[in-house]
C-alpha cells in the first residue's frame, strides 16, 4: 500500500469521515474510484474477522461509505460535484494552519464540539498542511506551517491517549425524535429539534454553523453538547435509570432524546416501535368501530322501511 492509499481507511466511523474529509479535495472521479475501493476492500476485510469489536467497527464504516456513494451515485464521474445537500454543509469559519496564532485559534473554535468532529477537522488541517509544505519556498512560512503542525500533533496525542472519542455523543435520527408523543422539556430544547428539522433538514453536520435566535456567538452543536453533559453528569449523582419498568425512556432521558442523545439506541428504536404499533392497532380500531356504526345505522334503516 502506498503512502497516499494509507491515509484513507476503514477501521471505523471515524476512520472512514475522515476518509471522506480528506477527499473534499481530490477530483470527483478520483473520490468515487477511491470510496468503491476502501468499500470493497472493507467488505473482503470483512469476511475474515471473527472479533466483535472490530466486526462493529468496520461495518459502520462500511455504512458511511455506502451512504456516501448513494448520496453521490446520480452524478456524472466526469464533471460532477457532490449531492447538493452535501455542497450546502457550510465549513466551520476561522480553521486554519498558517502559523502557531492560526493553530491555536482554530482549538479554540473547535473547543466543546463533537470529539469525532474535532479529531477529523485537526487531520484535514494536518493533511493539507503536509500536502502545502512541498510547494512552500519562503523559510518563514515553512517554520510557521511546522509550529501549526506540531500544535495539531500533540493535540491528536492527547486526543488519543485521553480516549477522547469514547466521549462522542453521537447524534439520533430526527425521526425518532420527532415520533415520541412527549413535548420537548424546555423552549430551547423546542427550538434545537425545530433546527434540526426544519433547517439542517436531518443533518446534523448544519448545525456547527446554525445558532440559536438568542445567542449568536454559540453554535447549535456546542450549545447541544453543554447541555447532554449536565445531564449525564445528573444521571451520574442521581443515579437515574434510563427507562422505567415499562421500557419508557425516563424523563432525564426525554431530556437527552430531545438534544438528539441516547446512552441506548437499540433499546430507544424498540420503545418507539411499540409506540408506532401501538397507534396502527389504535387506528385499525377507530377504523373498525367507524365501520361498525354505519353497519348498525344501515340495519335501522332497512328495519324502518319494513314498517
Amino acid at each position: 500500500m502506498s503512502k497516499e492509499e494509507s491515509k484513507y481507511g476503514f477501521k471505523d466511523k471515524a476512520k472512514a469521515e475522515e476518509s471522506l474529509e480528506l477527499l473534499k479535495s481530490e477530483d470527483h472521479k478520483y473520490q468515487v474510484l477511491t470510496v468503491r475501493g476502501l468499500l470493497g476492500r472493507a467488505k473482503r476485510v470483512l469476511t475474515l474477522t471473527k472479533a466483535e469489536e472490530k466486526v462493529k467497527n468496520i461495518k459502520e464504516a462500511i455504512e458511511v461509505f455506502e451512504n456516501w456513494i448513494e448520496g453521490n451515485s446520480n452524478t456524472s464521474t466526469k464533471n460532477a460535484k457532490p449531492k447538493e445537500s452535501e455542497e450546502k454543509v457550510e465549513t466551520v469559519p476561522g480553521l486554519g494552519f498558517k502559523d502557531k496564532d492560526a493553530a491555536e485559534k482554530t482549538l479554540k473554535i473547535l473547543e466543546g464540539r463533537d470529539p469525532d468532529y474535532q479529531k477529523l477537522a485537526i487531520k484535514g488541517l494536518l493533511g493539507s498542511a503536509k500536502r502545502v509544505l512541498p510547494s512552500t519556498k519562503n523559510e518563514d512560512k515553512i517554520k510557521s506551517i511546522k509550529e501549526a503542525m506540531g500544535i495539531f500533533e500533540d493535540f491528536l496525542e492527547t486526543f488519543d491517549s485521553e480516549e477522547r472519542a469514547k466521549q462522542n455523543m453521537a447524534y439520533l435520527p430526527l425521526d425518532l425524535i420527532k415520533n415520541l408523543p412527549d413535548k420537548p422539556p424546555s423552549a430551547l430544547a423546542a427550538e434545537f429539534v425545530e433546527c434540526y428539522d426544519k433547517v439542517a433538514k436531518g443533518n446534523y453536520k448544519h448545525l456547527r454553523t446554525k445558532f440559536p435566535e438568542d445567542d449568536d456567538s454559540t453554535s447549535w452543536d456546542i450549545v447541544r453538547n453543554k447541555k447532554l453533559l449536565k445531564l449525564k453528569e445528573k444521571v451520574k449523582e442521581s443515579g437515574e435509570k434510563m427507562f422505567d419498568s415499562e421500557g419508557k425512556p425516563t424523563k432525564v432521558h426525554l431530556e437527552m432524546i430531545y438534544w438528539a442523545y441516547s446512552p441506548n439506541v437499540d433499546k430507544l428504536k424498540t420503545y418507539c416501535a411499540k409506540l408506532e404499533k401501538s397507534g396502527a392497532k389504535k387506528r385499525a380500531h377507530s377504523s373498525s368501530s367507524e365501520s361498525g356504526s354505519d353497519s348498525d345505522d344501515e340495519v335501522k334503516d332497512k328495519k324502518k322501511s319494513k314498517k
